[in-house]
C-alpha cells in the first residue's frame, strides 16, 4: 500500500498531472488552473467531458480514458461529480488528489454526504486527498503552481500549511512585499483525509523546507501532531498559528478543571512543550518564519541594538525584555571602543546611539554593527533604521557588513527594524534580498526576535520522552456497566471515586458520607477531632458557593450545628466528614481534549483557584521529571519552594502526584474530567482533600473506532450529521 509519504511526494513534485475540469472558458477554474500549470515542467492531462481540447491540447473525458501513468489528479469539477471523479482516479492507480472544489461537509448536510462519498471511494482505492474546499498546493522549487493564486512566490525555504485559501492568496503578496521566499504552500480545506500531522512528517523530511509554519483553524490530529513535532523541531523551527482561540474549548465546566482547560491553553501548552513556536497571528507567524529562514540563527537571548532615536532604541528594548530577551549592558571594554567611534553626544551603552549625526550613518551603522556582532556578548544585532537612516545608502552599508560577518563564520544575526516611510522601502529591499530580514516597527521586530531565540532553545535533542501508557484500570465494581454510554458525564460519587484514587496511588483523606447529624458524630469520634463537614449533593459542583463546607469542628456540638446546616442545603444533602488538615492549597486535574487527548493540569487551587487562574498544562501521561517542570512553570511555584523563609511543600510528593494523575487519565479511557481541589500540601504531607471524578460521555470501543478511522482527522468526521 502507498504510504504517506510516497502520496505527498506525488501531490508536491508530480511528473504527470490530469486537471479534471480543465477548461477554455474565460473566467472559469478549469482555466484559472490550465494556465497556473503551465510553467510546471511535466506534463499536463486536460479532463473534461465537454470538449476534446483544451487550450489546443487533447482531452479526455474522464480519468478512465488517461493512457500512461498519472500522478496527481487536480479536482475543479462540481462537487456532485467529485465522488465518481475519486472513484476513476482509484480504478486508475492515481495516488492523490487535490479536490478544489466547494459544496462538500462546509456547505451542510449534502455536502456532508458528497464528502462521505467522496472519502469512501478514496479509501477503497487507496486515494489521498488535500482538501477538499481548498485553495490548492504550490511548490515554488519545481515549479508547481496548482492552486487559485496566479503566479507563485519567491523560491525559498519557508512551506507554510493553512486552512484558509486567503492566506494562501495572502502570502503571494507578503512574498512580493517583504520579500519572504516560500518552498511550499498547502491549504488543506475540510481536511476529509491528509490532516496537519501527515504533512507535518512530510515537509519535516522535505530538504527544500527550512521553517514549517501552520495557520490552524481545528486540529483533529492534534495528538499526532505533537508526537511528529516532537521528533522535529529539534531539527527544523515549527511555527504553529491558531485561530478561533474565542470559541474554542465551548463547554460545561462541571470542574474547576474544565472551567481552567480551555482547548486553547491545552492545545498551546501542548505545542510549546513540544518545541513548536505558537503564534496568534498569521502576520507574527510569517514573521517569524522569515527570521528563522535566514541563516545564522541566535544563539541565545542578548540583543544588541544599533540605533539613530534613543526613543525608539528605548521602545524595543521595552519590548524584547517583555518577550524573554535581554538588552546587556555592554563590558566597559567594549563602550570604550564604541565611544571612539562615536560622536561626543552619542551613547555606547545598549542600546548604542548614535543619535542625528546623519553625514556620518554609512560609516557608523556598519562599523557598529561588525564591532558589537564580534565581541562575543550579544547573540543578536538590531539595527533600527529610521528616517535618514532607512536610506539606500546606509543599508548598502549594512548589507556589506553582514557579508563581512558571515564570510568570517561569526554566527551572530542581524535583523533589521524598519521605521520609515513607504516609499523609502528600496533600501529595505536591498537588505531583503540579501537575507537580511527587515521588520515594520519595533513591535513586530521584537516579536520575530524572541520567536527566533525561542527556536535556538527548542532545538534540544534532550527533550523528555513520554513513557508508554499504562494498562488501563476498568471502572469502579460498583459503576454500571454502561456508565460511559451517558448522554451527558456523569460524575461518579464520591466513594466511587475516593476508592478509584487509592488504587491508582493517590493519597486522599479518609472520609465518611453521613446521611444525620448522628451519623456525623460517630465519624467524627472514629476520625478524631478537629474534623471537616462537606456537603454531598449531585448538582453541586462548588460546595463553598452554597455554605457547604465547615473547617476545624472541634466537638460534637460544633459538628451537629454544622451538619444540620448542611443538610438543609438541598433535598438529598449529605455530609461528609474528613480529618481537618492544612496545607498550601493546590489543585491537580486533568481533562479529555476532542484534539489532543488526555492533559493534566496543575495550579494555586482552593475556592479562588478560578479566579487566580494559576495552572499549567502538559499532555498526559508525563513522567516525574516532566512533573516537576510543569510545577516550575507556575508563577505561584516560589509558594511552593519556599518563599521568604517559608518551609518548602514536599515537591517530589506533589510531583508523583501529578504524574500518578496523568496516568490514571491517560489510562482510563471512561474518565473524561478529575479534578483535586484542593490538593493539602505541607513540608511532609500531599493529600487530597476534595475531589471529583467525570465518566465520559462515549465509550471506550467508540474512542478506538473514531481514532482508527481513515478520515478522523478530517473535517467530515467533525462536520457531518
Amino acid at each position: 500500500m502507498l504510504t504517506t509519504a510516497s502520496a505527498l511526494a506525488a501531490v508536491f513534485a508530480p511528473r504527470r498531472i490530469a486537471l479534471v475540469g480543465a477548461s477554455d472558458r474565460d473566467g472559469s477554474a478549469g482555466r484559472l488552473f490550465w494556465d497556473n500549470l503551465r510553467d510546471f515542467p511535466g506534463e499536463v492531462v486536460p479532463v473534461t467531458p465537454s470538449s476534446s481540447t483544451v487550450d489546443g491540447v487533447s482531452a479526455v473525458a474522464s480519468l478512465r480514458d488517461v493512457e500512461g501513468a498519472v500522478d496527481l489528479a487536480v479536482v475543479v469539477s462540481p462537487a456532485a461529480s467529485v465522488p465518481g471523479v475519486i472513484a476513476d482516479a482509484a480504478a486508475r492507480g492515481v495516488p492523490a488528489a487535490v479536490v478544489i472544489s466547494g459544496g462538500f461537509a462546509e456547505a451542510g448536510p449534502e455536502g456532508a454526504r458528497l464528502q462521505a462519498e467522496m472519502m469512501a471511494a478514496a479509501w477503497a482505492g487507496g486515494v489521498r486527498i488535500i482538501g477538499p474546499n481548498c485553495f490548492g498546493v504550490q511548490n515554488c522549487g519545481l515549479p508547481l503552481n496548482a492552486s487559485l493564486g496566479r503566479g507563485l512566490p519567491a523560491g525559498g525555504g519557508i512551506s507554510v500549511v493553512t486552512q484558509s485559501g486567503a492566506y494562501g492568496m495572502a502570502i503571494h503578496t507578503l512574498g512580493r512585499d517583504e520579500h519572504a521566499r516560500f518552498a511550499k504552500v498547502c491549504a488543506t480545506g475540510n481536511k476529509a483525509d491528509v490532516g496537519d500531522a501527515d504533512l507535518l512528517r512530510y515537509l519535516g523530511d522535505d530538504p527544500a523546507t527550512t521553517v514549517i509554519c501552520f495557520l490552524s483553524e481545528s486540529m483533529p490530529d492534534g495528538r499526532a501532531f505533537i508526537e511528529a513535532a516532537r521528533e522535529i523541531t529539534p531539527h527544523k523551527p515549527v511555527i504553529v498559528a491558531r485561530l478561533g482561540r474565542s470559541a474554542a474549548g465551548a463547554r460545561a465546566a462541571l470542574s474547576h478543571t474544565a472551567a481552567l482547560a480551555s482547548q486553547d491553553r491545552v492545545a498551546r501548552a501542548a505545542l510549546a512543550d513540544a518545541g513548536a513556536i505558537v503564534v496568534r497571528s498569521g502576520l507574527e507567524m510569517l514573521d517569524a518564519a522569515r527570521a528563522l529562514d535566514a541563516r545564522p540563527h541566535p544563539a541565545g537571548a542578548r540583543v544588541g541594538i544599533v540605533t539613530n532615536s534613543g526613543g525608539t532604541g528605548v521602545e524595543l528594548t521595552d519590548l524584547l525584555v517583555e518577550h524573554n530577551l535581554l538588552v546587556p549592558e555592554l563590558s566597559p571594554g567594549l563602550r570604550a571602543e564604541l565611544r571612539a567611534l562615536l560622536p561626543a553626544v552619542g551613547s555606547p551603552h545598549n542600546p548604542v546611539d548614535m543619535t542625528t549625526v546623519w553625514h556620518r550613518y554609512t560609516e557608523l551603522y556598519p562599523a557598529l554593527i561588525d564591532r558589537i556582532a564580534r565581541s562575543g556578548e550579544v547573540d543578536v544585532v538590531v539595527p533600527v533604521l529610521l528616517h535618514r537612516s532607512a536610506s539606500e545608502e546606509v543599508s548598502i552599508a549594512v548589507r556589506a557588513a553582514v557579508a563581512a560577518l558571515r564570510a568570517d563564520g561569526v554566527a551572530v544575526p542581524v535583523y533589521a527594524c524598519w521605521v520609515a516611510d513607504r516609499d523609502q522601502r528600496a533600501g529595505a529591499k536591498l537588505l531583503q534580498e540579501a537575507g537580511v530580514p527587515c521588520f515594520d516597527w519595533p513591535e513586530r521586530t521584537a516579536r520575530a526576535v524572541a520567536h527566533a531565540a525561542e527556536a535556538a532553545r527548542n532545538a534540544d535533542p534532550l527533550a523528555p520522552s513520554q513513557p508508554d501508557h499504562p494498562s488501563a484500570p476498568g471502572p469502579p465494581a460498583t459503576a454500571p456497566a454502561t456508565v460511559a454510554a451517558q448522554p451527558i458525564d456523569r460524575q461518579l460519587d464520591v466513594e466511587q471515586a475516593a476508592d478509584l484514587l487509592r488504587n491508582a496511588g493517590i493519597d486522599v483523606l479518609p472520609s465518611t458520607v453521613c446521611h444525620s447529624e448522628r451519623d456525623a458524630v460517630r465519624a467524627a469520634r472514629g476520625l478524631g477531632y478537629p474534623v471537616v463537614a462537606k456537603v454531598v449533593h449531585p448538582n453541586i459542583a462548588h460546595k463553598s458557593d452554597v455554605g457547604g463546607v465547615r473547617t476545624d469542628l472541634r466537638n460534637d456540638a460544633a459538628l451537629r450545628a454544622a451538619a444540620r446546616e448542611i443538610l438543609a442545603i438541598a433535598p438529598g444533602a449529605s455530609v461528609l466528614v474528613q480529618p481537618h488538615r492544612v496545607g498550601v492549597e493546590v489543585i491537580v486535574g486533568g481533562i479529555r481534549d476532542a484534539s489532543f487527548g488526555p492533559a493534566v493540569v496543575a495550579g494555586l487551587g482552593g475556592v479562588f483557584a478560578e479566579t487566580v487562574d494559576d495552572v499549567v498544562f502538559a499532555l498526559a501521561p508525563c513522567t516525574e521529571a516532566d512533573a516537576h517542570r510543569l510545577l516550575r512553570r507556575m508563577r505561584g511555584y516560589p509558594l511552593l519552594a519556599g518563599a521568604r523563609g517559608q518551609e518548602p511543600v514536599d515537591l517530589a510528593a506533589l510531583a508523583a502526584l501529578v504524574t500518578r494523575v496523568s496516568e490514571l487519565l491517560a489510562a482510563t479511557p471512561w474518565l473524561s474530567q478529575l479534578d483535586l481541589n484542593p490538593v493539602l500540601c505541607g513540608a511532609r504531607h500531599v493529600i487530597v482533600s476534595d475531589w471529583r471524578l467525570y465518566t465520559q460521555n462515549q465509550s471506550p470501543r467508540d474512542e478506538t473506532a473514531r481514532r482508527d478511522s481513515p478520515g478522523h482527522g478530517g473535517e467530515m468526521a467533525r462536520r457531518s450529521p
